[in-house]
């Protein structure tokens, strides 16, 4: 009876999956401008223009074959950039019966601002003094001019979290988004602090990989007071 109870109070989805998009353009561009020591990456293309590797196509689809195996998905909500919208179609393919699809602003990239599209290097060179106040203020807490801070991207991921609860309780939910996503609704569902967050972000065996999968489930055991509860985080099924 009293699991009976807690089920039909249940506020939260039964299984909620979050996916970064594929390797991208603009990652291999990134890695390659650092390892050369430029300043710049990413060329004339916008942020929100920027496709999939042959590689992230591999990924996506490798992963679509492992989720369709394991989930069934009540809905799918994407990232509106291009780079999401692709891994999201390509791994729902792997669904023989398809899913439901949402394109959600919410779950869009964090905005970097006037640091868009610069190394460290880039950074140190062209905005000396933005630099100077990022290390002031913390890598949590500093707000790129016309980008954002991970309590902005938590503003906005809060309230989809709310449309989650509201909509979609006892129900399995896909999001494909970003690395920076990711690691965000991990602080809001884990209730992480600060430090917490940040020693995960800084740490490269935690890297959020291109396609990664991190899997939170809703937790009715006795005792657990109702919760998603962290399964796994950062799988990958595809090789190296």
């Amino acid at each position: 009876m009293e699991a009976e109870s807690r089920c039909e109070t249940q506020k939260w989805v039964d299984n909620l999956v979050v996916v970064r998009h594929g390797e991208s353009e603009r990652n291999v561009a990134r890695s390659a401008a650092v390892a050369a020591g430029h300043a710049e990456y990413g060329g004339e293309v916008r942020d929100v223009d920027v496709v999939l590797t042959d590689r992230g196509i591999r990924q996506s689809e490798l992963t679509g074959q492992e989720l369709a195996r394991r989930f069934r998905f009540d809905r799918a909500f994407l990232s509106p950039y291009e780079r999401t919208v692709q891994t999201a179609e390509i791994m729902l393919r792997q669904f023989p019966d398809g899913i439901p699809t949402t394109i959600e602003e919410r779950i869009r990239e964090k905005e970097f601002g006037i640091i868009d599209g610069l190394t460290a290097r880039g950074i140190r060179e062209k905005y000396p003094d933005e630099l100077r106040r990022k290390n002031l203020i913390g890598k949590y807490y500093y707000r790129p001019p016309g980008g954002e801070s991970y309590p902005d991207v938590s503003l906005r991921l809060h309230s989809f979290l709310g449309t989650l609860t509201r909509d979609f309780r006892r129900s399995s939910v896909l999001l494909v988004c970003h690395s920076v996503i990711v690691l965000t609704f991990r602080r809001l569902l884990e209730r992480l602090s600060e430090s917490e967050l940040l020693a995960i972000d800084s740490d490269r065996t935690q890297e959020v990989r291109n396609c990664g999968v991190t899997w939170y489930e809703f937790d009715r055991s006795a005792g657990s007071g109702g919760k998603l509860v962290l399964r796994e985080f950062n799988r990958v099924y595809y090789p190296d």
